[in-house]
């Protein structure tokens, strides 16, 4: 047997594993791009719902401000809060929908929610986007004066 005629049945395997890593790393950085796409999706989401729930708080009833000062006594106005919370929602330039605003005493929570569509997983569901739901709240605070 001569040097040159090794027939070991090794030739292309280099070029099966590169084309194996390959396709890997192709489908690593779909997963990665996918999920930034949906938790930047998300965290801007919350920040919109965020912003809307504290436009709420801030609601007063300012005649009732205006009247006593800030105390205890002074409470949210129901139709303002929701006023100012569909108002910071159309403000904002978010693509985030207003889903529900309640108020319980003093604490303002919003939900809202948006269809994200992932550049490669798209395909997966039968819309070819995802759902995201948030929810925010805010209180009412004050401080005497003072303080």
């Amino acid at each position: 047997m001569t040097l040159g005629a090794r027939t070991d049945g090794d030739e292309g395997s280099v070029l099966v594993l590169s084309l194996g890593f390959i396709v890997i790393c192709i489908l690593a950085l779909a997963v990665v791009v996918d999920a930034s796409t949906m938790f930047l999706a998300r965290r801007s989401l919350q920040a919109q719902a965020d912003a809307a729930a504290l436009a709420g708080a801030q609601a007063i009833d300012l005649d009732a401000y205006y009247a006593s000062g800030a105390s205890a006594r002074i409470r949210l106005d129901p139709s303002g809060v929701r006023a100012a919370v569909e108002r910071q929602v159309r403000r904002d330039p978010g693509s985030g929908r207003l889903t529900s605003v309640a108020l319980h005493d003093d604490i303002v929570t919003v939900g809202m929610t948006e269809r994200v569509r992932p550049p490669f997983s798209g395909w997966l569901t039968p819309s070819g986007a995802y759902g995201i739901d948030v929810e925010a709240g805010a209180v009412l605070a004050y401080r005497r004066g003072g303080e």
